[in-house]
């Protein structure tokens, strides 16, 4: 019974309008409500919603204190900064998401010989972001190696790289590109590469 209830279920948006309105504002500033729900960017990330919808998500995001009002525009708080940051990263990774599923729809195993290594050490004040990183490697499909190493074969997405680039987080991150890691196929089979 639960499974046909699964089958039955409509699935949550990637990108909601909240994450939506998050992105439009760290690109923007502040806005309108008006900006916000004619801004371009809302038809580019699939959010065909009601005004209703905007409504609630603002009050939503006001009364979580990510959002501030001043007269009819609003803009981010500090925290909402950190929560566009984070709608940012999601709608990158939904976006490389899709690349991915088309790549296998078309069976594109061309695998360059090249391995992708991700190292991490995030002091323990950054744990949440630490965190939410990991989830992202993970999401975008690496291979935990080691504690806070990861790997990938397929190129690293230029999205993730910008992010590290990022003056406060370099000195937490490498990214090493190599074309030789010792007894590899445990990873060339979890890749599906042999």
């Amino acid at each position: 019974m639960a499974e046909q209830e699964r089958d039955n279920s409509i699935p949550r948006p990637d990108v909601s309008v909240a994450h939506i309105i998050l992105f439009i504002l760290s690109k923007e500033g502040r806005a309108t409500f008006t900006q916000i729900t004619k801004h371009p960017q809302v038809r580019l990330l699939g959010a065909v919603r009601s005004e209703n919808s905007f409504y609630t998500a603002l009050a939503r995001l006001k009364r979580r204190r990510l959002l501030a009002r001043s007269g009819d525009s609003y803009e981010l708080t500090p925290a909402g900064e950190y929560a566009a940051l984070k709608a940012y990263i999601r709608k990158e990774v939904v976006d490389a998401e899709k690349v991915r599923a088309t790549e296998l729809k078309a069976k594109e195993k061309s695998w360059d010989g090249r391995w992708r290594v991700v190292f991490f050490d995030f002091p323990e004040q950054k744990r949440p972001l630490r965190d939410h990183f990991r989830v992202l490697l993970k999401r975008l499909g690496f291979q935990e190696f080691q504690r806070s190493m990861w790997i990938t074969p397929k190129k690293v997405p230029p999205f993730l790289l910008k992010f590290v680039a990022d003056p406060q987080l370099r000195r937490f991150v490498k990214i090493i590109t190599t074309l030789d890691v010792d007894y590899d196929e445990d990873l060339r089979r979890h890749f599906r590469l042999l």
